[in-house]
């Protein structure tokens, strides 16, 4: 349901509350799964989340950072991708042949059917805005299929050649972040599948991430000089001059700095609510005058994800870097114990998310929720099969007694 209402057609339907009836719907079966076995199985990553996002909620409030229904709005919509993720991790649903055979089938269909697109924007770009709504978009679709195909499928030589001849289709969309995750994404798939032995740490990885960075950058230093260095550097004469995100970058540190330790607050700067309901943070900062971030139109004000932390401040940044860490970590733990393809989705997911939010919102949207699901589904079978080979190991040496 949620590939399909939720990334698809997302946007041709308009039905706009997708994720959260699916976050919704992972709770409850969460919470079902706990209320039905007997030893009440809880997981501390999502009690953990629930107790931060209390917190800052209650923070919010105390210091006024816009008004209630503002406040809770906006919790609700950062919490949803890590309900989906330790939601689907907790679970662990695990997927029969036939299930995985008809998800396969599923996504070469939605390849093809973002091919046709992408066809017709080329020859007629205003298609675009009736199917997927816009050029990044139509990437965002062509990395989840060509993910959801690999993750899905054996690990072989063919199926890694259908999984990037998939995401070739998104090269049309034009956007250099989709250039940068494809240029991670032929790199990583390359290393991992010449290294037949265990993953590990050495002077011939650290080359190769050094290189796979710095080619990652190449291909989309426009984009990261835009956002980075105008930023930084201050190019403008005025704000006015100053293009939307680059002014939100710009001003995210010295947000930072004069609220120590925990932020803003939410809905206050640089979020979709925080234009819905207009944050007054923005008069203050003096870009209340900028184009896209003005209170009559605030269209660009959720065009970034990074520059949202300020929300959370210093706290927030840590545990957000926390995250990506521990998954990062797992999807390395994957590649260690020779389960090559687990590791490769899990990795790749990680570095889209860690390119995506440089210029979009997109893991608190529909489609970030689906990915950071399929996070959770990815680690959630890495912790399995780890359990799996420790189990064997320490079972090893009782069977060779027996014999």
């Amino acid at each position: 349901m949620t590939l399909v209402f939720g990334v698809m057609f997302y946007d041709t339907i308009g039905f706009t509350f997708t994720d959260e009836i699916c976050a919704l719907l992972l709770v409850c079966l969460y919470a079902a799964r706990v209320a039905t076995t007997p030893s009440w199985p809880t997981n501390k990553g999502l009690l953990i989340t629930f107790a931060v996002f209390s917190f800052y909620f209650a923070y919010s409030l105390a210091i006024q950072s816009n008004t209630p229904a503002a406040i809770a709005t906006d919790c609700v919509i950062q919490i949803k991708p890590y309900l989906g993720f330790f939601c689907v991790y907790a679970i662990a649903p695990r997927f029969s042949v036939r299930q995985r055979r008809t998800i396969r089938r599923l996504a070469v269909l939605f390849a093809g059917y973002t091919a046709v697109v992408a066809a017709l924007y080329v020859s007629s770009p205003e298609t675009i805005k009736y199917t997927f709504g816009g050029e990044a978009r139509l990437a965002t679709a062509v990395t989840i299929i060509g993910l959801l195909y690999l993750y899905f499928s054996k690990s072989s030589t063919f199926n890694s050649t259908v999984y990037l001849a998939i995401m070739v289709i998104g090269l049309f969309s034009g956007r250099s972040k989709f250039y940068g995750f494809f240029t991670a994404s032929c790199l990583t798939m390359v290393y991992i599948h010449r290294r037949r032995r265990a993953f590990r740490i050495s002077a011939a990885t650290a080359v190769f991430v050094t290189f796979a960075f710095a080619a990652v950058l190449l291909v989309a230093w426009d984009k990261i000089s835009f956002y980075f260095a105008t930023a930084i550097l201050g190019d403008s004469q005025s704000t006015i001059d100053l293009y939307a995100r680059a002014a939100l970058y710009m001003f995210t540190w010295p947000l930072l700095i004069h609220h120590i330790p925990f932020g803003t607050g939410f809905a206050s700067y640089a979020t979709y609510t925080s234009g819905v309901y207009y944050s007054p943070l923005y008069s203050s900062l003096g870009i209340d005058n900028i184009y896209g971030l003005t209170r009559s139109n605030p269209d660009f004000l959720s065009d970034t994800y990074y520059p949202a932390l300020a929300q959370f401040g210093f706290v927030g940044i840590l545990l957000f870097a926390s995250f990506w860490f521990y998954a990062a970590k797992k999807a390395a733990g994957a590649l260690r114990i020779g389960a090559r393809k687990e590791g490769l989705v899990a990795l790749l997911v990680v570095v889209f998310f860690l390119i995506e939010c440089t210029s979009d919102s997109t893991i608190t949207h529909n489609r970030g929720v689906f990915m950071m699901m399929l996070l959770g589904l990815v680690l959630g079978d890495i912790k399995r099969m780890r359990s799996e080979l420790s189990s064997a190991v320490v079972g090893w040496p009782a069977q060779v007694a027996q014999h």
